[in-house]
């Protein structure tokens, strides 16, 4: 996967800091052993010297041949006698050697001229953090969604609350149960229903369980994914990559974006490239399964028809009966903004003065 200069240069420090991590670690290890057993120390400074031997053995040809055999058994009895004693104190027997973090590559970040795994680790983490950073992720979560918004009385059939109290159920034990190739959603209704927190919700969620999520507007996901598609960098090629390999997608507002014939081709490449790869996908939307078709086409809609679980969302705006239900804030509002210079607290004493005791 492709990743900017500015994300390589943020995985090589990271990996530099556990290098420097490492040595240090083991420098206060030597400094506090040294002292209470003299011989690990004798031992360190004889197997130096069998080295510097060694190499010199190596460049006298023939001659050398044997030196070298008896150089390399005399190291190995100094490193069985090194296991010896630090076993006999209740140290594993690597304790006198780097504690890196990656045993593979020593937190070189290559292995074998290519990128090890734990960097690799660090550039995707990273990446996926700058892509959520914009999210709100921390202010919706399951506990604080409330359904008393939902009118609990119907004509016919069951209420809204009734809906959405499964709809709840249903997305909390989606988050708790989470797999990659678990299923996927299509949130679909009006705006302030609730889609976005609850898609938030399971996002934090499983974001908690350790898998890698991404969770953001559509719009401004293509947009990034274009910018970088004609970038003449091929190093700022990331946006789409991450979107298509990581555990869990959530398209928030899918059709809010301006539609094109660029736009209608990366839709179309995320849903079928993530249901090939049997990755769980999120869909937000504010349209009707009509108007996804009309949007899309054929080809995007018969997927997200044949492979997505349907959750319908219903009732009145939330957000508006939140406001109604704050008209004091509407109007201290309306106060900040005709006199932006006295604050909160100014217009909250204008439109509430105290009352002086007579």
């Amino acid at each position: 996967m492709a990743y900017s200069k500015e994300l390589f240069e943020y995985g090589r420090e990271i990996l530099n800091r556990r290098r420097q991590r490492a040595f240090q670690t083991l420098e206060e290890r030597k400094r506090e052993l040294y002292v209470c057993v003299p011989r690990l120390e004798q031992i360190e400074k004889e197997l130096s010297m069998t080295g510097y031997a060694a190499i010199r053995a190596a460049m006298s040809g023939k001659q050398g041949l044997r030196q070298l055999e008896q150089i390399k058994e005399r190291n190995l009895s100094l490193q069985k006698e090194r296991q010896s004693i630090l076993r006999s104190i209740d140290l594993p027997e690597d304790y006198l050697t780097e504690p890196f973090t990656c045993p593979l590559c020593h937190d070189e970040g290559y292995r074998d001229g290519k990128r090890c795994k734990c960097f690799e680790k660090i550039l995707k983490e990273e990446a996926l953090r700058r892509l959520n950073s914009k999210s709100p992720l921390a202010l919706c979560h399951f506990s604080n969604f409330d359904l008393s918004y939902y009118a609990d009385t119907a004509n016919n059939g069951p209420s809204a609350r009734e809906q959405m109290k499964k709809i709840f159920r249903f997305c909390r034990d989606y988050a708790k149960t989470f797999s990659p190739n678990g299923p996927n959603l299509l949130m679909s209704g009006r705006t302030g229903l609730g889609k976005t927190h609850l898609s938030l919700s399971i996002a934090k969620e499983v974001m908690e369980k350790g898998y890698g999520v991404i969770y953001g507007s559509t719009p401004d996901f293509l947009s990034q994914i274009e910018k970088e598609r004609f970038s003449r960098s091929e190093n700022d090629l990331q946006t789409l990559d991450l979107m298509l390999e990581c555990d869990l997608l959530i398209l928030d507002d899918l059709g809010a974006e301006f539609a094109t014939t660029f736009t209608g081709a990366v839709v179309y490449q995320l849903l079928n490239t993530r249901l090939n790869k049997r990755l769980s996908t999120i869909i937000s939307t504010n349209l009707s399964l009509q108007e996804l078709l009309k949007l899309y086409g054929e080809r995007v809609f018969s997927r997200i028809i044949g492979s997505y679980v349907p959750l319908f969302f219903v009732g009145q705006d939330i957000r508006q009966k939140k406001r109604t239900s704050f008209p004091f804030l509407t109007v201290l509002s309306l106060h900040i903004k005709m006199h932006p210079e006295i604050g909160f607290w100014g217009a909250f004493l204008y439109r509430y003065p105290i009352k002086q005791n007579q």
